[in-house]
């Protein structure tokens, strides 16, 4: 009786054994610094967050500021100034534009290269999908939901911007058909 007792004691030390060690391993894989134990945080970088509502907001000013209106502003400088652009989406947008006038002074491009076609959507645009994953976002019209356009958002300087609309920055691939 005595030797089946130390057994069974000797089981139940290495079941608290086997806890113990867990318990250390958890508490090892914290992300929180231990006070006083000189023992630092293990760096977790959180992937923030995508914001495709300035996607959104951005092709709505778009298409406010296209809706006929005096004095007229070039798309150009519009563009340009937009704080809601990356650098890479305005001189993308400029190389554009720049070289359809280059090749043809007269006309330059033959339709507006952000909404990828020649008119838009009177009431502005709804959002249909955003892809956290690879910062694509799908809009369509309000008046117009079978008109359907693809932007594309990206972290600059730690702010979510719009980096592509229609042919600037989006692949063909990537674009709606219409």
């Amino acid at each position: 009786m005595i030797a089946s007792y130390s057994l069974l004691g000797l089981l139940g030390n290495e079941r608290l054994l086997l806890i113990n060690i867990g318990v250390l391993i958890l508490h090892s894989c914290d992300s929180q610094p231990r006070p006083g134990t000189g023992i630092p945080a293990t760096s977790v970088q959180k992937q923030p967050v995508t914001d495709c509502s300035i996607a959104l907001k951005f092709i709505n000013d778009y298409a406010e500021f296209c809706t006929p209106k005096s004095p007229p502003v070039s798309d150009s400088d519009w563009v340009g100034r937009n704080p809601l652009l990356t650098d890479n989406f305005k001189s993308a947008h400029k190389k554009m534009v720049d070289d359809a006038f280059r090749h043809d002074p007269e006309l330059g491009l033959e339709s507006d290269p952000i909404f990828d076609a020649q008119d838009f959507p009177d009431k502005g645009f709804e959002l249909v999908n955003c892809d956290t994953g690879t910062g694509y976002v799908t809009v369509r019209g309000k008046d117009w939901p079978a008109f359907v356009l693809v932007l594309k958002v990206a972290r600059q300087g730690g702010k979510w911007l719009v980096d592509g609309a229609g042919e600037v920055n989006i692949p063909v691939e990537r674009r709606r058909k219409r």
